[in-house]
């Protein structure tokens, strides 16, 4: 079986070692342009469309001669399907790495909660504060220190990224609610499915963790901002555009809510970016799926659905 990837050369020896491989290339050594994806390979290991800001949008991207041909299989590494172009999913077969990154992600979601809880720069010496002396325990207790336990942690997607996070939450003490495009009853015991009004209303912790789509699309807007509580805090580790940019300055400059943000539009921010430094914002450059067990866990999943293909057995992560 041919494969050819569009992670970096080295990575070639490492799959061509996979059970059923007979050859693994780079689409770099191959010097073809990123999706002048060939036709004469088996299987497709693709990644995240790196077109952003250079002028070529995605869904511009041409077809290539004779596509899709004789590949079998594209895997996606990512678990989104957005920046890809269309016609790539025209292949007989297209599955993604969903539910990979979730447990690094879900932990990353439960670091910035109790940074957010835990932290405050008048407490710990040497963060913002000039002189000898450092603070006293009883200037700082008339305010303390907040807790996750008996709080309500809200969850836009319920997905295997946000199971992983309604777990910890529920592991902390905390009240999990969350809203689902699907009406099937909540996979996690202890969580509620509730309408998006009332989740953002019921939430201390407002986490996206829905994939971007037509419906999603700004979903987080100035109704859904000003439903949520003062002080709440809103974290998104999907997508930028699942909040409408104006919006959210209009709260975050009223101080009415924080922002924890791994993900933004547009991505990276451009030097200058009114979120960059923003008091009440927590940036983060888009790592919150890194872990030293995400490249193993992505190729697991490229072996397994090798297997699979070979077998005729269903896909894990499969486009429908």
């Amino acid at each position: 079986m041919r494969i050819v990837h569009q992670f970096a050369p080295p990575m070639s020896a490492m799959i061509a070692g996979l059970p059923g491989v007979t050859e693994a290339v780079a689409m770099e050594t191959l010097g073809r342009d990123r999706w002048d994806l060939p036709s004469d390979a088996d299987v497709l290991f693709v990644l995240h469309s790196e077109e952003k800001g250079k002028g070529v949008p995605v869904a511009e991207v041409p077809r290539p001669a004779g596509w899709p041909g004789s590949v079998k299989l594209v895997q996606i590494a990512s678990a989104g399907l957005d920046d890809y172009p269309e016609w790539l999913f025209e292949a007989p077969q297209v599955a993604t790495g969903s539910g990979t990154t979730a447990i690094p992600i879900a932990e990353f979601v439960l670091g910035l909660l109790l940074a957010r809880t835990k932290t405050r720069d008048d407490v710990t010496l040497g963060r913002g504060r000039g002189g000898a002396r450092g603070p006293e325990r009883d200037e700082l207790l008339g305010a303390p220190l907040g807790t996750l336990d008996g709080r309500t942690l809200g969850l836009l997607g319920l997905g295997q990224i946000g199971q992983a996070a309604a777990r910890l939450g529920l592991a902390f003490g905390m009240k999990v609610v969350a809203t689902r495009a699907s009406d099937a009853p909540s996979p996690v015991d202890g969580g509620e499915l509730v309408p998006i009004e009332t989740l953002a209303a019921r939430a201390d912790h407002l986490v996206l963790v829905a994939p971007i789509s037509d419906a999603t699309r700004g979903i987080v807007g100035a109704d859904f901002l000003g439903r949520m509580k003062a002080g709440a805090h809103l974290v998104n580790v999907a997508r930028g555009p699942l909040v409408e940019e104006a919006a959210l300055r209009a709260a975050l400059d009223a101080g009415r809510i924080w922002a924890s943000l791994d993900v933004t539009d547009p991505e990276p921010l451009p030097e200058g970016h009114w979120l960059i430094g923003h008091p009440r914002v927590r940036i983060t450059p888009h790592i919150s799926w890194s872990s030293p067990d995400t490249t193993r866990r992505i190729i697991e999943r490229l072996v397994g659905n090798l297997a699979r293909l070979a077998a005729g057995q269903p896909l894990v992560g499969a486009v429908t």
